[in-house]
């Protein structure tokens, strides 16, 4: 698992090795569009050279197929989709096979637009620790915009760490919660 900028900057190298050694693995890219952990800095795949001038985008994806390998690209926020495409991954057990994993920095994305979703946990639907997915909101997910609740034994949505991506609403076994689109 590397993020875009390390595709760019050292990846490229080891993938063309793999396949031209006949590897066997899953490359997971998480494109965000930003190299969001050393200051939001321009890589190959952004719109901008290192001087702030605009530039064509590389596409990883191109470079990826040019390489041999076999490609698929996801929302990760898409639960279905990106399970359905590494399963078929684990599946193939053969050659190098690169799914990425494109969303936006949701730091980016909060300076340019509004939030996407209005997330509830309507609390008569969750039934917190007899849900019998062993809290799998709070335990397992580990969004830090849900928060366990000690004194209701349920979960609630933290508003102000919340981005309102609404994952949670498509993990919650007894769709306790729920997103309405922000009109």
């Amino acid at each position: 698992v590397v993020g875009d900028s390390t595709f760019y900057h050292s990846i490229i190298p080891a993938l063309i090795n793999g396949v031209h050694n006949h590897a066997d693995f899953i490359l997971v890219i998480l494109d965000n569009g930003a190299t969001a952990m050393t200051g939001f800095q321009p890589h190959p795949g952004t719109e901008l050279t290192a001087m702030g001038e605009p530039a064509a985008p590389i596409s990883m994806e191109t470079i990826c197929r040019a390489i041999g390998a076999r490609v698929e690209v996801c929302d990760p926020f898409d639960l279905k989709s990106t399970t359905e495409i590494l399963l078929d991954f684990l599946q193939q057990k053969r050659g190098v096979r690169v799914a990425i994993m494109r969303r936006s920095c949701e730091l980016v994305r909060q300076k340019k637009e509004k939030k996407p979703y209005k997330m509830k946990i309507d609390p008569e639907k969750c039934l917190g620790e007899d849900c019998g997915c062993n809290r799998l909101c709070t335990r397992i997910f580990r969004c830090p915009g849900l928060v366990w609740d000690t004194i209701a034994s349920k979960t609630r949505i933290d508003e102000v760490i919340c981005n309102e991506c609404g994952v949670c609403a498509d993990i919650c076994p007894e769709r306790a919660i729920t997103k309405e689109a922000v009109a």
